[in-house]
């Protein structure tokens, strides 16, 4: 089997679209934990591998020091297991709201691409 690498790099409304997507992935962090799921770590673990995927895949967001606090975040909660819920819900709501400063990012350099590009 051979593996697949893709190139390219996504435009501004693939990304913009991903933050979107990123903040229900968040999200589902929270009934993981309170239903005390034990899936709860592979799915963290998991989603912080795409992040870094991401990160990697992604000029535009080229060392974006919010990126690493999502990654940072996540870590802490996999580190972190037995932290009270309110604590997971705080920095759930953190990180949804980092993912919409990073969605209205990609957003502003969307728009300054396509104005300097005379579109």
């Amino acid at each position: 089997m051979t593996g697949a690498n893709w190139s390219g790099q996504p435009d501004g409304r693939m990304i913009q679209n991903y933050f979107k997507s990123l903040v229900n992935m968040f999200f589902k962090i929270l009934p993981l934990k309170e239903e005390g799921d034990p899936s709860i770590d592979l799915y963290m673990k998991s989603l912080q591998r795409e992040l870094l995927g991401c990160a990697a895949m992604s000029q535009m967001l080229d060392y974006d020091p919010q990126l690493f606090s999502l990654t940072a975040i996540l870590q802490y909660l996999i580190d972190h297991p037995d932290c009270p819920v309110r604590e997971v819900r705080r920095e759930v709501f953190r990180a949804i709201s980092i993912c919409n400063k990073l969605r209205a990012k990609c957003e502003l350099i969307t728009q300054s691409r396509r104005t300097e590009a005379g579109q």
